[in-house]
């Protein structure tokens, strides 16, 4: 199938992708007001997430509950989650209720009530997540790791600041909203059961006068790296570890993360197989890359005793040296045949195929069919994969790297 996509006057790009045989449509709208553009620490970070949370209790003429029980009656399945860049909102519904389903959602990013008697339970439910991150020590780390890798405010964790959450006042949030959740740079994606020539109309009906200027964070400065160690009583010790990826538009993107699959991203992988099965050395350890519109990472995370976690660091640093000189065949044909199961596997899902548009919108400035992305893993070889692993992954890269670790004791300096 092909992908439609528009861009309206007011800056909305809209993307539609028909998929044959499904009953369902699904919808994923990124609206730029992600974590990074929240004010900074105690002046109201945080809001971002607030606002995520209180543009679905209620808009327009329904209250809290009107506008769930009018979203339930329609079957529409939905969320709303936040990063860096967007507050995102997801919904899937049954095909014939989609634009019923369209009309609350507009009036959800339009006219959002963001109600006094709902501000302080959503401050509440933000407050207990950002205290209760050292009862979950993995996703503590890796959040301490991007703290150090990627530059403010792009290394924010998404969970505010205490005095910044406190901050924020109903008044403060509409206004936020207001000048944050605007047509220009927001894009909507549209999959599965879905006629670009029915719903396009509705969509301008109903966005065609959304207005505003959207203004992008940019990077504050250079990133800190190094290392990091949050001391925490336990009988584990979590580490993590990052390095630089190709952007999504760099020519290595895909071969990269055809690399770091093979590295660290099953099973089957170098870092499980020689770590973890070989040698015991710890529960847990695996790699992905990420590759984004601006920046890219490889993260690593392993999760050890404290006894073993110096010497488990250790081996995951002399993987990654071995790693340099290359794979071989058999890996490379295993990672491959993983990546198109999950294409095509993608392809089965409205949810997915919408979100990956709206994520390749955002990170390329077009989008690609599943077609197309599976000739361009096609096109990847044995010999590619080596040569961006040769250029991309050599010592120097290694020495750029990140850490951070979660645990009695930080590891020693000499790994």
């Amino acid at each position: 199938m092909s992908i439609t996509v528009e861009k309206l006057s007011n800056g909305l790009t809209v993307a539609f992708e028909p998929i044959s045989g499904m009953a369902t449509t699904s919808l994923s709208l990124a609206i730029p007001a992600g974590t990074a553009g929240d004010h900074e620490g105690t002046a109201g970070e945080g809001e971002s997430t607030l606002l995520s949370e209180l543009i679905v209790r209620g808009s327009g003429a329904r209250d809290s509950r009107a506008f769930s029980e009018a979203l339930d009656t329609l079957g529409c399945d939905r969320s709303t989650t936040v990063n860096a860049n967007h507050v995102l909102v997801s919904a899937t519904m049954l095909a014939s209720r989609l634009n019923a389903s369209l009309e609350l959602i507009a009036d959800m990013v339009l006219r959002p009530r963001i109600d006094p008697e709902h501000l302080e339970p959503v401050r509440q439910l933000s407050l207990q997540a950002l205290h209760a991150l050292p009862d979950d020590p993995q996703h503590l780390v890796m959040l301490r790791l991007a703290k150090l890798h990627f530059p403010s405010p792009f290394n924010r964790t998404g969970y505010g600041n205490e005095v910044g959450l406190k901050s924020l006042t109903t008044e403060s949030l509409r206004s936020v909203w207001k000048r944050r959740a605007v047509a220009q740079g927001s894009i909507l994606s549209i999959a599965g059961a879905v006629s670009p020539e029915n719903a396009m109309p509705k969509l301008k009906e109903l966005f065609g006068a959304w207005g505003g200027n959207n203004v992008e964070a940019k990077p504050s400065g250079a990133r800190s790296g190094g290392g990091d160690h949050y001391t925490l009583a336990s009988s584990q010790t979590h580490m993590a570890f990052a390095f630089d990826a190709p952007t999504e538009s760099d020519p290595d993107s895909f071969g990269f993360r055809i690399a770091a699959a093979i590295l660290g991203g099953e099973a089957s992988s170098r870092l499980f197989t020689e770590v973890r099965e070989k040698r015991g050395l710890c529960y847990s350890v695996g790699a992905s890359a990420s590759t984004g519109r601006d920046r890219g990472v490889l993260q690593i995370y392993a999760g050890s005793t404290p006894q073993r976690a110096t010497t488990t660091s250790k081996c995951i640093m002399d993987e990654l040296v071995r790693f340099e000189t290359g794979v071989n065949q058999i890996e490379f044909d295993r990672a491959k045949i993983g990546f198109k199961s999950r294409m095509v596997m993608s392809g089965e899902s409205a949810m997915a195929r919408a979100s990956t548009i709206t994520s390749d919108l955002f990170r390329l400035g077009k989008a690609r069919t599943l077609a197309e992305l599976t000739a361009t893993l096609e096109g990847w070889t044995l010999e590619r994969v080596n040569d961006v692993i040769k250029r991309r992954m050599s010592a120097t890269w290694r020495a750029n790297m990140s850490r951070a670790t979660v645990g009695p004791d930080a590891i020693a300096d000499e790994v």
